[in-house]
């Protein structure tokens, strides 16, 4: 724990962040497909791609809640959306090993606890004692001891190249083959539009923490492959995501603006990684896209001060 989560990817993304907090206006969160898909530096206004790999919305609420009102700069929280985002699948995030950085970084409070174990049950327990040590869970061992040998062989640790919290990576192998397996352990299966009330409650408090504050929230759905969208559409459909999110009352009247480039490049394949990342060619063109919408929207908000 010492030695090595400071130097992971979610650790140097924390690391990174802190540094510049105070100057932050534009703050990206989300998980993977976000990560992978925005470039800060190409931003108009100082931002930081405060994402992480697999994260679901439980996640991103905590990690806002830690820090949102030490970010006095804060205009604009870009929050990704993505077709699986709501499915319960994706409430499984709490039993992975992500849980143990967030008890590591301070992000979980005694009440937060309190309502993930009663979500979850004794896992989130069990998350919060293999906090303490690589050695009480079999996955973090052997992160562990793989760590272990490179620092005993002189070997670099930190080989994933971050700048601003976003992850840089070339080449590209979309193989529709693949597809089909990696979307299915995305959702339930056998539920169409599945949408889990727990994530859709937690959703619901990153809004309104953000509308608390004046802080305008932008929905952002990133490009995927056309192989990735036709295998989705046995688990959800854009109408359903519409209906019971982006449009739906509950939540519509705090989205301040929905960009949606789900089909952008859904050909392109060669600006992807896989079927849902975009690799480094992809997040530079996308990025340049994204900078012009939100001058816009900054512009809008800056009119109204």
């Amino acid at each position: 724990r010492i030695f090595f989560r400071p130097k992971s990817i979610f650790g140097r993304t924390v690391k990174g962040f802190e540094e510049q907090k105070d100057r932050i206006q534009i703050l990206f969160m989300g998980q993977s497909d976000m990560q992978f898909a925005i470039i800060p530096k190409v931003m108009p206004y100082r931002s930081y791609n405060f994402t992480a790999g697999g994260e679901n919305y439980i996640g991103t609420y905590l990690r806002l809640k830690y820090y949102i009102d030490q970010m006095p700069r804060l205009k604009i929280v870009v929050l990704g959306v993505s077709l699986p985002n709501f499915s319960s699948t994706r409430l499984n995030w709490v039993e992975g090993r992500e849980l143990c950085y967030y008890f590591s970084f301070g992000y979980i409070t005694h009440q937060d606890f309190k309502e993930l174990y009663k979500m979850k049950g004794f896992i989130v327990v069990r998350q919060k004692i293999s906090n303490f040590s690589p050695l009480l869970d079999k996955v973090q061992f052997r992160f562990f001891w793989r760590n272990m040998k490179k620092l005993i062989r002189n070997q670099p640790i930190q080989k994933t190249v971050i700048e601003d919290g976003y992850v840089r990576v070339a080449g590209s192998a979309v193989m529709e083959g693949l597809v089909a397996r990696r979307v299915d352990t995305h959702f339930q299966e056998n539920d169409k539009n599945d949408f889990a009330k727990d994530l859709l409650s937690y959703f619901e408090r990153i809004l309104m923490l953000c509308h608390q504050r004046g802080i305008k929230v932008v929905t952002l759905m990133i490009p995927m492959t056309d192989y990735y969208l036709k295998h989705t559409e046995k688990y959800i459909t854009r109408s359903g995501l519409d209906e019971k999110v982006l449009t739906h009352p509950k939540f519509s009247p705090y989205i301040y603006k929905h960009l949606d480039y789900l089909d952008l490049y859904a050909k392109d394949h060669a600006l992807f990684i896989d079927a849902d990342h975009l690799n480094h060619k992809g997040a530079t063109v996308f990025s340049e896209r994204i900078a012009s919408e939100l001058s816009k929207v900054m512009e809008e908000i800056q009119k109204t001060l």
